[in-house]
């Protein structure tokens, strides 16, 4: 066999075992299903723009659809400006994702038993300041919403990112729902 016949062969082989991974696509979590929440100001400001913390124990920057991914698009989707003057100032305060190692069983009862080992937290946090000074109205509406999840001590990379993205979904659907109660609160005045 000649040389040519070894890198042909080589190629073919190496080839052969490569494997494909095809990376799992995760629907959007969106908010345009739902109603907009009409303000009667002239704009709506988000600046500036949140920047989660990257540093461990934070792991939200991994998720399929970051925490700060989805409040912003909670932003987008659901806020809109309907009136001639004023504005709301919108602040992301908080959207990270941490993950806390969990005792697991050691020694031979460990090994016939499969623990919980990661815990994940997500938490959003988000406040609205309207102001119009031609009316002379201010006010504000702000709300936290926080979920967990646990993943057992043999899950698949994949498998984990199922936990994370079912987490994102819980928790701003958490979210949503409380704040939109406390816009309608807080915000009385601004709401169309």
């Amino acid at each position: 066999m000649g040389l040519r016949h070894i890198v042909i062969f080589s190629i073919l082989f190496l080839t052969a075992c490569a494997t494909s991974v095809t990376p799992t696509r995760y629907p959007e979590i969106t908010f345009t299903h739902l109603s907009p929440i009409k303000l009667d100001v002239a704009e709506i400001i988000y600046s500036p723009r949140y920047h989660p913390p990257v540093k461990a124990p934070n792991v939200g920057h991994e998720f399929p659809t970051p925490p700060v991914a989805a409040a912003e698009r909670w932003i987008a989707d659901r806020l809109v400006a309907v009136g001639k003057s004023g504005q709301a100032k919108v602040v992301i305060r908080q959207a990270t994702a941490t993950e806390n190692k969990l005792k697991i069983k050691k020694g031979i009862s460990g090994a016939f038993t499969t623990d919980q080992a990661w815990r994940y937290e997500a938490r959003v946090e988000i406040t609205i300041k309207a102001v119009d000074p031609n009316r002379k109205l201010k006010s504000v509406a702000s709300t936290s919403a926080k979920h967990s999840s646990t993943v057992a001590e043999d899950a698949s990379l994949l498998e984990r990112e199922d936990v994370w993205f079912a987490l994102t979904e819980k928790l701003m659907r958490n979210f949503n729902q409380a704040f939109e109660a406390q816009i309608r609160k807080g915000l009385t005045k601004f709401i169309k």
